[in-house]
């Protein structure tokens, strides 16, 4: 007698009789009955159960999407020459592949997982240059009425709060700056600058708590940073918070991280205190949503911080079920001792049509005014404007 009993459930990819804006749904669902197994002739292992006689449902989904885009840049050179290229990890969506199970424990509990990994369109690769397979999520934890309690590499607070009130909600993240701008780990990135202005978004080695309580959500998470003889290097704390009143949402988080460095080493700062806040408001097919990011780290000269703020607002309509558009304005600034050095402002508007509930067809033109070493080399252009066009599949 097989331990595992399961059924493999594939959801069709056809447009539905209304088609709608697709998410990101997994089409493939394998549910399974953990039982007892006295036949172990076949030598396979048999999963530990403490109540002898109790079935375990367990459910196993397997979800991505992939991005295939190309985008043309102008004035990316001193003459003002063009850039064309194809988005290796999405235009649109970064591309992923992702595992999510879940096993019903009794008494309203549950143990899950999630596992995510990102890739290459053009080449297959990873898609970054840490060699993380799963790069992008690698969790487990357990939930239950009290909320839920995960460890490994995730999202990190900020990350999840800042999507509640991000008028993309983190389509193109190589363009618009908030998916980098929220508090995580920057793999070793522009030190001297806050992390936040060149790409966190998750943390390693995390412990992250979610309670969700009628209209209220509650985060926190502690990352550790694993650095001999300093439990506080590199290590991170944050809590957060989304309430959601009919169709209004508002949120705020709070992060605090300390330089990944070793004891004897010498930090390029002490510090980094980030604080969020926004909200959104979606009725009829309209969405408005606004924020602002303020990111400081406190460097070894006294009095002297790096900061690096964002504020943006910006608003989607879906003109029929197949057709969205968002507009968006956003405005980073990079400061040393609240003397500006950089600044760029953003200006995009994306549109996609669904050609069914899991493909869409996209296109997206933005400009961008550079200030300060953000611009190019001396003498260069100081405003660029790209366009991407491409197709997106969620499977």
């Amino acid at each position: 007698m097989n331990a595992l009993y399961f059924a493999l459930a594939l959801s069709s990819t056809l447009p539905d009789t209304t088609i709608a804006q697709a998410q990101s749904q997994p089409s493939m669902t394998i549910y399974g009955t953990f039982k007892d197994a006295n036949d172990q002739s076949n030598n396979e292992p048999v999963a530990k159960k403490p109540f002898a006689g109790t079935n375990y449902q367990s459910t196993i989904n397997i979800y991505g999407t992939i991005d295939a885009g190309i985008r043309n840049v102008t004035n990316t050179t001193k003459n003002g020459g063009d850039t064309l290229k194809m988005g290796s990890n999405g235009e649109y969506y970064n591309n992923r592949i992702g595992i999510k199970g879940t096993e019903d424990l009794g008494g309203g509990l549950n143990a899950h997982f999630h596992l995510e990994t990102g890739f290459n369109t053009g080449t297959g690769a990873l898609d970054n240059n840490a060699g993380r397979f799963f790069n992008r999520i690698s969790s487990v934890g357990v939930a239950g009425s009290f909320g839920s309690i995960d460890f490994g590499r995730m999202p990190s607070v900020s990350c999840k709060t800042i999507f509640a009130y991000d008028p993309f909600q983190y389509r193109y993240v190589q363009i618009v700056p908030l998916a980098g701008a929220s508090a995580g780990n920057a793999d070793g990135n522009a030190p001297g600058f806050p992390w936040g202005t060149i790409g966190g978004t998750r943390f390693s080695n995390d412990v992250q708590y979610i309670g969700k309580f009628d209209n209220v959500t509650i985060l926190a998470e502690f990352s550790t940073g694993e650095v001999s003889g300093s439990n506080s290097s590199g290590s991170a704390q944050a809590v957060g918070m989304t309430y959601r009143p009919g169709p209004f949402v508002i949120g705020a988080a709070y992060t605090r991280q300390k330089p990944n460095v070793s004891i004897t080493a010498t930090p390029e700062y002490q510090q980094q205190n980030q604080v969020t806040f926004g909200g959104a408001y979606q009725a009829d097919g309209l969405r408005i949503a606004g924020g602002y990011i303020n990111t400081e780290a406190d460097t070894a000269v006294q009095g002297i911080n790096n900061q690096a703020k964002n504020s943006w607002i910006g608003a989607s309509y879906d003109f029929t079920p197949a057709v969205s558009v968002t507009t968006g304005f956003y405005r980073t600034t990079l400061a040393t001792g609240n003397v500006e050095k950089a600044s760029r402002n953003l200006l995009i508007v994306g549109a996609t049509y669904a050609l069914s509930t899991r493909t869409n067809l996209y296109l997206g033109v933005d400009r961008a005014t550079l200030g300060g070493f953000v611009s190019l080399t001396a003498g260069a252009k100081t405003r660029q404007t790209g366009t991407s066009i491409g197709i997106n599949h969620m499977f």
